[in-house]
Formats: C-alpha cells, sequence, structure tokens
C-alpha cells in the first residue's frame, strides 16, 4: 500500500506539482505522485491508503468518484477543491457574492484536535486565496482568521467523515501557499512590476516579501509548519489502518542541524586558520565563500588541505547593486569557473551584499552551473534576523511555469553584521544580546521547529582583523550545538545529504494487522550515511523490534517518534521489517 498523490498542473496552476516537492520535505518517500491526464475512477483509488488531490487534480476528476471511493471507507486530503465538492465534504461555501474568499489572511491552529497535540505554532500567515465556509458537519484543524490570532468559525483546514471514510479538506491551495512563502511575489522581483520593493537601494530576496512578512512572526519557519498540518493529517486519517513511515529530515536522529559558513570580505589567511581552529575544536565544519582576492592571494595548497578536512569552499561573486540578470549570470559564471580552475566543485554560495535578481533566473542558473544551495535570502533589512524564505529547511526552488529545479534555498537566518550596524535600519545588538539570541533561536530549532539554524561568521571578525571580534559568539554557538545533538556539516556535505535523502524511496509496503509487523524496502540512488526512518505510532502500538534485512536494529526517539538510522550505500536495497506491541 501507498500514498497517491494526484496533480495536475496547468498555466492557471503553475505550482500544483509543488505538493509532491512538499511531501518529499515531510519524508513522505513512499507516495506515487500521477498527473490527472483523464477519468480516475474510485476502485483505482482504492488501492491507496490514502489519497492526496491537489487543487488542480480536483478540478479534473469526477466528484462522484471520490466521494463513491471515501463512502467505501477511502481516506482523502483535498486541496482546495472546487466549492460545488463541499456537501459532499461536509462543509456549505458561502453562496453570497460578498466575502465568499479570504485573500493573504492567517490560518489559527486548532491545537486541541487530537490530531494536533503539541503543535509548534497556532499563528501562520496564509498567502493566497482561501474558500469560505459557513458552517457543516466537520471537525476543524485550523479555522481561517483575519487578523492574526483572531480566528472566525470558517474552516481553513477541516476533517469530515463521509460515509465509511474521512476527507481533509485544506480551504487554500497549500502548494501556492508554501511557494509564495519560499519565493516571495514574481511582480516584487527586479524584473516585474516593482524592482526593488523594500527601497533600500539593492536587488535582494527580501524585495520579493515586501508587504508580506508579519515582524511577530520572523523568528518562526511558517512554510515548514503549514507543511506540518498535512503531516499531522496525513498520519490522523491512516492511524487505525496501518503506520506509515517516513524519514527524518537530519542524519543520526539529530533533532535540528548547525550550518555555519562566511564571506570572505578581505580576509586574510590568519582569518581562515582562526575560523578553521574554532569549529574543529567542537567537531564542526564551516564553509568559506571566496572572493576574488582571496581566490588569487591565497595559497592553493593551504585551501585545498581546508577543504580535504571536510570544510566547504565556494564562490562569493561580487556584481553591482542593482544588475540585470544577464550582468548577475555572466559573473557567477566567471568566478565559478575560477574556483573550479583552482581544483575544487563547489556546490553552493552566497552573494556579496545577497544581490539575486530576477524571481527563478537566479536558481535557473545556479542549477546549470551546478550550484545546488543557495544562502543568500537574508532576513536583514527592517528585520535582522528570522526565516525570511519561512523555512529552517532547505527550500527546493521552482520556477514560474511549474518546473522543479535542483537547487535548493537554505536562508540564513542572521549575520554578524545585520545585528551589530545600522544598515539593517535596526538598532545594534550588543555581543552578549547576539549570543544571547543565537543560542534560543538554536534550542527553538531543537526544541520546536526541528530546523537548521544558519548564521553567517564574515572570518575577518572571528580572526579579529575586522571591526568586530565574533570568536566568542562563533565559540558559543558551536558549544550549544555540541550540548543540542546538532550536527555542523560544510554546505557540501550538507547538499549531498538532502539530496541523497530526496532521492531514497520506501516501496512495497506492507501491513500484517495480526501479527502487527510492518514491512517495506528502501532503496536510494545516492549513499546517505546516518539516514533516519521514523516508523509513526498506530492504533496497533508502537514499533517495539525492527530488523534490516534480517538483522536486529537499534530503535531510537527523535521527535517523539521512534525510529532507526542506518546507512544506505549507493544503489543499495534494504529490507526492513518492523514489529509493533
Amino acid at each position: 500500500m501507498s500514498v497517491l498523490l494526484l496533480t495536475a498542473p496547468d498555466e492557471a496552476l503553475p505550482f500544483d506539482a509543488y505538493l509532491d516537492e512538499v511531501l518529499h520535505s515531510e519524508g513522505w518517500c513512499l507516495h506515487e505522485h500521477r498527473q490527472v491526464t483523464g477519468p480516475v475512477a474510485a476502485d483505482e483509488l482504492a488501492a491507496h491508503a490514502l489519497v492526496v488531490i491537489s487543487r488542480g487534480a480536483a478540478r479534473r476528476l469526477d466528484p462522484a468518484e471520490v466521494e463513491r471511493y471515501l463512502r467505501a471507507g477511502g481516506r482523502a486530503v483535498c486541496i482546495r477543491p472546487p466549492r460545488e465538492w463541499g456537501p459532499a465534504l461536509g462543509l456549505q461555501p458561502r453562496l453570497a457574492e460578498t466575502y465568499a474568499t479570504l485573500r493573504d489572511g492567517y490560518v489559527r491552529v486548532c491545537d486541541e484536535h487530537p490530531w494536533l497535540g503539541n503543535f509548534p505554532a497556532l499563528d501562520l500567515q496564509l498567502h493566497g486565496e482561501a474558500d469560505v465556509y459557513e458552517g457543516g458537519a466537520f471537525e476543524a484543524l485550523a479555522w481561517l482568521a483575519g487578523q492574526r490570532g483572531h480566528a472566525t468559525p470558517f474552516p481553513a483546514v477541516a476533517a469530515t467523515r463521509v460515509g465509511d471514510g474521512v476527507a481533509v479538506t485544506f480551504a487554500f491551495d497549500l502548494a501556492e501557499c508554501i511557494v509564495l512563502h519560499h519565493q516571495g511575489r514574481i511582480a516584487s522581483a527586479s524584473t516585474g512590476a516593482d524592482p526593488d520593493a523594500n527601497r533600500d537601494g539593492k536587488f535582494t530576496a527580501d524585495d520579493l516579501f515586501e508587504g508580506m512578512r508579519d515582524f511577530e512572526l520572523r523568528h518562526v519557519p511558517q512554510a515548514d509548519v503549514l507543511q506540518e498540518l498535512l503531516t499531522r493529517a496525513i498520519a490522523g486519517l491512516t492511524r487505525d489502518l496501518l503506520p506509515l513511515p517516513r524519514l527524518w529530515r537530519f542524519p543520526g536522529a539529530a533533532p535540528a542541524l548547525l550550518l555555519l559558513d562566511g564571506d570572505g570580505d578581505s580576509m586574510c589567511p590568519e582569518d581562515m586558520r582562526a575560523t578553521v581552529e574554532i569549529c574543529e575544536r567542537h567537531g564542526g565544519r564551516f564553509t568559506f565563500f571566496l572572493m576574488d582576492e582571496e581566490l588569487r592571494d591565497f595559497d592553493a595548497d593551504e585551501l585545498r588541505a581546508v577543504a580535504e578536512r571536510g570544510h566547504g569552499i565556494g564562490p562569493h561573486p561580487r556584481v553591482p547593486l542593482r544588475p540585470t540578470v544577464a550582468e548577475w549570470r555572466s559573473e557567477v559564471t566567471r568566478i565559478t569557473a575560477d574556483v573550479r580552475a583552482l581544483g575544487f566543485e563547489p556546490v553552493s554560495l552566497r552573494m556579496h551584499s545577497c544581490i539575486l535578481p530576477g524571481w527563478d533566473e537566479a536558481p535557473r542558473t545556479l542549477a546549470g552551473l551546478g550550484l545546488g544551495l543557495e544562502t543568500s535570502f537574508l532576513q536583514g533589512y527592517r528585520y535582522q534576523s528570522g526565516y525570511l524564505n519561512g523555512s529552517a529547511l532547505p527550500a527546493r526552488f521552482i520556477d514560474r511555469d511549474g518546473r522543479l529545479l535542483d537547487c535548493w534555498e537554505q536562508s540564513t537566518v542572521l549575520g554578524d553584521d545585520t545585528l551589530v550596524t545600522t544598515k539593517t535600519m535596526m538598532p545594534v545588538k550588543s555581543e552578549q544580546e547576539c549570543i544571547d539570541l543565537s543560542l534560543e533561536l538554536m534550542r527553538e530549532l531543537a526544541g520546536r521547529w526541528q530546523g537548521v539554524f544558519h548564521p553567517y561568521f564574515h572570518p575577518i571578525n572571528v580572526g579579529g582583523h575586522g571591526r568586530m571580534h565574533t570568536a566568542r559568539w562563533l565559540d558559543e554557538v558551536l558549544r550549544e550545538g555540541v550540548r543540542l545533538g546538532m550536527p555542523a556539516p560544510s554546505c557540501d556535505a550538507w547538499l549531498a545529504f538532502t539530496q541523497a535523502r530526496r532521492a531514497a524511496r520506501i516501496a512495497d509496503l506492507r501491513w500484517d494487522a495480526g501479527a502487527r509487523e510492518l514491512h517495506f524496502r528502501l532503496a536510494g540512488e545516492q549513499a546517505a550515511d546516518g539516514l533516519t526512518i521514523l516508523l509513526p505510532r498506530c492504533d496497533a502500538g508502537e514499533a517495539a523490534r525492527v530488523e534490516v534485512d534480517g538483522a536486529p536494529c537499534e530503535i531510537t526517539q527523535v521527535a517523539g517518534e521512534r525510529a532507526i538510522c542506518l546507512d544506505l550505500p549507493a544503489g543499495a536495497e534494504l529490507s526492513i521489517r518492523a514489529s509493533y506491541a
């Protein structure tokens, strides 16, 4: 049995298929993704444990077949289906011409619902539109809200029993909402109708989100939490049927991850050595983004020795503050070639001053150059810190035509200069305030959000040759990371794990209810050390014994769920049996 995802992208709904990426981000790698091109009968749906129906697919499916599937005991998640589906799903759409749609409102989560206990955040921004349903026989998982914290009686997410089955209906398009959280508005790009939307005098990623962000929610990775709503719905819908395994976000059952990097910006070799020494003291690794000066003046053998010890080397391109896309592309291509000429294969970068023109033009270029991890999304001007793209996880880019790109954004939560200078139009923080904020965000990530703490430290400041001295700050961050169990890989290693996890597949899932045994296979095209599989609770109990290829495997715990950790060789296929009690 598996999960079936149905999508149907078109010109009006180019981001429909991003729902597939949302599922992979949450570790649901056992689903079959099918694009709807013709009729789908109830009998076809019944072959799956659960069906997720995108907005585009719902517009093409026969609602009578979906209802027949549900009444026979099916389970479905319906993403903003046509209003006409409402009555069959226990929802009464508002029929009046006015107040029938909420645009750019909020979601208020019902944490008293049994599926949503200890939900990480209750108030989330809803980018895009939602349908207003006035009533019906449903259980609310979340309500629509016109303002943060002020819930209406209109459901944002509703669970309804339909015959012997259950449906969860999202009143908004989750895929579109997540893309808007991740990439902002096309019109606010440098190539859109309102270039330099925040008027800071340069083309940076925060222009894309001008007018979209709630300052009070800047430290909430809202897109990740919205994805958690879908995960809780899937787990709740299937709990009485079977446990659905999924892949955890980080290697080795880690609760969160620490990603450290910094821009060359006039650093000297002593600054690089000081940064390496502090990181290695705590078992961490650092990624250095180098400008032309460092590539020209540093000893190439020393750079290679740093890379061989597990640290990362990537380009730090300098372009005009308001470049054309062509100017930007030319410079990124040139300096990437220069890094390769020194014998490195860079996979990540940060732009000088975080200059990033266009909407999807930059990640398309980076994917073509083999740069799979972009780090220039920085919540700086008027915000200082936070999750600019609503995510503490690697967020895969999609282009305006609905094509997924082989490039992820790992947004930068804060930088040394964003906190201790006035260039963000915010008050300067003291060294201790910077440390306190960093440690607070790390504890939230490890205990609440399960995400990546990703600051940047200029090595020139770590080494003490810049305008500030940040060695103690970096040391405190690394020390806290060790205490919280947060691994600190280079950008290269983190991207490699992200890609390997994304390529892994769970197949041949079989649940023997009588024996209380779950059987499945795990396969992967790429090697993944420390891959963690969550084995959730179900009505049959918890995983009590696990075997991998017939050998016992230790059970660990992460995020309140039982799990196993294993190394998946490239091209390997593992057979897993979990006994529940």
